[in-house]
């Protein structure tokens, strides 16, 4: 996986203002030399994007506008003492550079967009690493295709590898990676900054493979792997970082529900005194009475029965919340049986932001205050905090699409651009109608549900993928039912408005889901179709959203 490959993945996904966690920020100002009034015209503004460690994609982009002289100037938020940037210039322009608090200026020529071999200028922080960045790229890619066993052929050969060879292999592949830090100096010192930045690259991507590794041969990892997780906290902040831990995250869901399955009486309980902190932390509308009795058990445990019976009836009483709380303290439970600290409290702050789909925006909120509550590894826990901005930020259009209630056979338009429809007609016959009513238009067919992993992946490039077509193509979604039955209606309204899922939206039920299973077959979640204006099928199974090059090129030649 190119690092270029993932950085526009998460520029792609949305131009939004980042949420401040933290008052550290990189400011990044520059200019665009010899910058033209057509191409001033054709992209008027840059692109600049970070990560965050706790999920491969997000929002964390911010545009800002050009002057006339094409000079630019941005302030941008920074959780790590390093992380990862990158820079786009209207598709014309791309670079990764390193930030630190305080100040990069970059500039480039507009004239020689797409013909220099070394287009951007770096001063201020990070100046030395950052300008022989592109030799090493080119390095490294002259390394790798001259190596095809260690470059292109390296998974061809991988996965079938025991697990010492396996970590063999993936040592000889970070080692001649690295090795490009040399040749990118131009006879120079090499940067002692890029030498760490790129050990850092190859290191993870090493450790991510082999995750990999573990999770496709159901394989444990080794104890050195598990001790690397330390790094997990420490800069850089980089694209491989955030899918290593992603990999990691993976392995570790799979052991917390090997220990869940071997051990439930353990995983499913939780110490007395730490229920009895959570809810006088959190029940309301306690009397005095009742949280001086929840201090003493604090204290003394529980001395008999009645006490037990106390702890049932409050609880009872504020059920909602202190299930989320107590669902969140047992899983922590386990996470700290099976991983080190740093391991550990990854976790712990992952367990939101993975989970995110389930809880309204106040469940969110009020667990995200708990988990900040508590002590933790600072970057962790303003990563998280972060996300969960992000994810409330629209909670007055959220709160609008929940309580819209005109909800009818044909699509009504809940908020703008966002059109809802149910029905109890057969599914065939209520697809036909509602597809009969975009004839003259390309529709792009999504078929999804909450509780699919898949489809929320491919869910999250919908934006970039729409922002690539005409204004007049059709996105309309099935959402199919699913087995667990996660999503409440309003989950699943909350979920479409976070996710900028603007199209039109049809809620189908298990009758008139398999009513439609020849209509639209497949009709598995996460599958896709386009359906050209005369209404008939021009792909049934079509290339998914994360593949927005050539599903847009699909969908502009249906539409021809």
């Amino acid at each position: 996986m190119g690092t270029r490959f993932i950085c526009l993945a998460i520029v792609f996904s949305g131009l939004f203002t980042f949420s401040f966690a933290s008052t550290d920020s990189l400011i990044v100002k520059g200019r665009i030399l010899n910058l033209n009034g057509r191409l001033y015209r054709q992209a008027p503004a840059i692109t600049f994007s970070r990560n965050n460690i706790l999920q491969p994609q997000s929002e964390l982009s911010k545009q800002t506008p050009l002057e006339a002289d094409g000079s630019f100037r941005v302030s941008l938020p920074i959780l790590f003492p390093q992380e990862e940037f990158y820079l786009d210039y209207g598709g014309k322009a791309f670079t990764t550079f390193l930030g630190s608090p305080g100040t990069v200026e970059i500039t480039f020529d507009g004239d020689s967009l797409g013909k220099a071999s070394k287009l951007f200028n770096f001063s201020g922080v990070n100046a030395d690493a950052n300008n022989q960045y592109a030799q090493y790229l080119a390095a490294e890619n002259k390394l790798l295709t001259a190596n095809s066993y260690l470059g292109a052929n390296f998974f061809k050969n991988f996965w079938q590898n025991s697990p010492s060879a396996a970590r063999e292999m993936a040592q000889q592949r970070a080692t001649l990676r690295l090795s490009a830090v040399k040749q990118a100096a131009d006879n120079n010192v090499p940067s002692p900054v890029l030498f760490q930045w790129a050990k850092s690259i190859t290191d993870e991507e090493q450790m991510q493979i082999l995750y990999e590794h573990a999770l496709s041969n159901q394989t444990d990892i080794s104890k050195a792997l598990l001790d690397s997780l330390k790094r997990l906290s420490e800069p850089p902040l980089t694209a491989q970082r955030v899918i290593w831990a992603n990999r990691f995250g993976n392995y570790a869901d799979l052991k917390v529900e090997e220990r869940k399955y071997t051990n439930p009486s353990k995983t499913n309980s939780l110490p007395v005194r730490l229920m009895a902190t959570l809810i006088r932390n959190n029940a309301a509308n306690l009397t005095s009475e009742e949280k001086q009795h929840l201090e003493n058990i604090t204290a003394n445990g529980l001395a008999e029965k009645t006490e037990l019976d106390f702890l049932n009836r409050l609880f009872a009483k504020n059920e909602m919340v202190l299930n989320l709380l107590f669902n969140y303290e047992r899983e922590s439970r386990i996470y700290a049986d099976l991983f080190d600290s740093t391991a550990t409290e990854f976790l712990k702050i992952r367990f939101l932001a993975k989970n995110l789909f389930k809880y309204t925006y106040n469940q969110q909120l009020l667990l995200n205050q708990h988990i900040q509550s508590r002590n933790g590894l600072p970057v962790f826990r303003e990563s998280l905090d972060e996300i969960v901005r992000l994810e409330v930020k629209d909670s007055s259009d959220i709160r609008k699409i929940i309580e819209y209630k005109d909800v009818k056979t044909d699509p009504t338009e809940a908020l703008p651009g966002y059109f809802l429809a149910a029905s109890n007609d057969r599914g065939t016959s209520w697809f036909n109608r509602v597809l009969d009513q975009y004839k003259g238009k390309t529709v792009y067919l999504t078929k999804w549900n909450l509780d699919d992993p898949k489809s929320r992946e491919e869910l999250d490039y919908i934006p970039a993928l729409q922002a690539s077509v005409p204004e007049d193509v059709v996105f309309l979604f099935l959402h199919l039912p699913g087995d667990e039955n996660v999503g409440s209606d309003a989950l699943l309204r909350q979920y479409i408005v976070r996710h900028r899922l603007k199209g039109t939206h049809l809620f189908m039920n298990g009758d008139q889901m398999m009513d439609l299973l020849f209509r639209l077959n497949p009709l598995d979640t996460a599958t896709f179709s386009v359906i050209r204006p005369n209404g008939k099928f021009a792909a049934k199974n079509a290339s998914a959203p994360s593949a927005t090059e050539k599903t847009g090129k699909a969908i502009l030649d249906a539409s021809r």
